[in-house]
């Protein structure tokens, strides 16, 4: 599977330094809200891809590492990081299922838009929950519709990225992370105007595939088309999609 995001993501890496929805100064205001980040705290951004996350953090904290499977992702992230001239931040190759660090070593941890593709979510978890300080924080973003959106989205998932695994549900979030030992704090899902075209240059999907998958969207009904309210703008595709904001806390 750690080969199959590779495969996945390496040939589109530059996508993710400039993506509409990564790259967000909106979305990042959104990471320094959920994280409340502190300026002794030390960070670890998993699954960084071309650091955005990180970058986000960087100024208001001591230290951030940015860890990703994907070599290409690093690439785009140190490069992105001399033009910033951000300093305190470093880059690791590594697992999510497998932090290469001591325990209790950092106070925060941040995984964006990443977990749908991890095989083991509550290995990962279990992860999270032993690098982190006890009252460390752990914060999670991650593409989380409602149960009829999700289920009919599975296949465009699939279809877009072939590493996708599951969509959660902002309950299932809870509960899989306070199994981890971590105590959920806050937890919601936030809706957003979807760009479908934006959303399949980020993963270069070709274009007569990106089409089946439009008409995947398009054809939604019941629950899940009042959910997803897919409509036309100017000749694109647009839809709602959403992502949990969660925060948690280790116990002391």
């Amino acid at each position: 599977m750690s080969d199959d995001v590779r495969f996945r993501f390496a040939p589109v890496a530059a996508n993710y330094a400039t993506s509409s929805f990564h790259a967000d100064p909106e979305r990042w205001q959104e990471i320094l809200t959920l994280a409340q980040p502190r300026e002794r705290d030390r960070v670890l951004d998993v699954a960084t891809g071309t650091g955005n996350t990180a970058f986000a953090l960087a100024p208001h904290v001591a230290h951030v590492v940015g860890l990703d499977l994907t070599p290409e992702m690093l690439t785009q992230a140190r490069r992105v990081a001399a033009e910033r001239g951000a300093e305190n931040v470093a880059w690791v190759i590594g697992d999510a299922g497998s932090l290469p660090f001591d325990d209790g070593h950092f106070d925060l941890y941040f995984v964006r838009a990443a977990p749908h593709h991890f095989p083991d979510l509550d290995r990962s978890l279990l992860e999270a929950d032993r690098v982190l300080k006890p009252g460390g924080r752990a914060c999670f973003i991650d593409c989380s519709p409602p149960r009829a959106a999700r289920d009919h989205l599975h296949a465009v998932e699939l279809g877009r990225d072939s590493s996708h695994r599951r969509s959660l549900t902002v309950e299932e979030w809870t509960d899989r992370i306070e199994a981890a030992g971590l105590v959920v704090e806050t937890a919601e899902r936030r809706e957003l105007d979807w760009e479908f075209d934006a959303w399949m240059r980020n993963m270069a999907v070709p274009a007569e595939r990106a089409a089946d998958l439009e008409r995947v969207v398009e054809s939604a009904g019941g629950r899940a088309r009042e959910e997803l309210r897919p409509e036309r703008r100017e000749g694109r595709l647009w839809h709602a999609y959403w992502h949990a904001l969660i925060r948690a806390r280790k116990p002391w």
